[in-house]
């Protein structure tokens, strides 16, 4: 056994204490982490930007944005020049601007990233067979097992499954979708660190 496999093993070994292995408490449970790490990281974010600059910032590049519109519209003369005089100095605003969106997506990214690797080895699934290359079924779906992220209690499109998860048999759910981890995790992540982002201003809606 390498020292990987060590560390790994150990890893699980502490993450099985508090992790749930199967869906709805598995699925709440990450939801749940992906929530807290979201907040963590939109409260700290909150104390490293200054938000009534970031609001400045925002609301100007966006009348510039507007302006530009306006002058390709109208073919306006004056406009185009008071445009062009502003470029410079827009530039540096958007420059700025970038970089101040940039910290927070940095400290919500690295927290996020460490609680998924811990997860990731733990989340894991595969079809189960009877024979090498031949899965084992149930009412005509394959047999999943494993610990399991999540469930959606029905089948997705073929089209829409790749690489996302897999449509099969799971016991106590029957015919069911199963996510994968990673969509799982950074999903809820996402849709969590959109709303606080928007929750404490650090994304000014102008």
């Amino acid at each position: 056994m390498t020292t990987t496999d060590i560390i790994n093993d150990t890893v699980n070994g502490i993450v099985g204490l508090i992790a749930p292995t199967n869906p709805p408490y598995s699925s709440l449970f990450i939801l749940g982490v992906s929530f807290v790490v979201s907040l963590i990281s939109a409260l700290f974010s909150r104390r490293m930007i200054d938000i009534d600059k970031l609001e400045r910032l925002t609301r100007e590049t966006k009348a510039y944005q507007n302006m530009k519109k306006q002058m390709i519209r109208t073919a306006d003369s004056k406009l185009k020049l008071k445009y062009e005089r502003n470029a410079d100095r827009m530039r540096k605003m958007q420059s700025e601007l970038t970089m101040m969106n940039f910290k927070p997506m940095l400290f919500m990214m690295l927290p996020l990233m460490f609680f998924f690797a811990v997860f990731s080895g733990y989340y894991s699934w595969s079809v189960e067979e009877i024979a090498p290359g031949i899965p084992r079924l149930v009412d005509g779906a394959k047999v999943i097992s494993g610990n399991i992220p999540a469930v959606i209690p029905f089948g997705l499109p073929e089209a829409f499954i790749f690489p996302f998860g897999l449509n099969g048999y799971v016991e106590g759910w029957g015919k069911v979708y199963v996510p994968n981890y990673v969509w799982w995790y950074f999903g809820g992540s996402i849709t969590f660190g959109a709303i606080l982002r928007k929750v404490f201003k650090i994304q000014p809606d102008i």
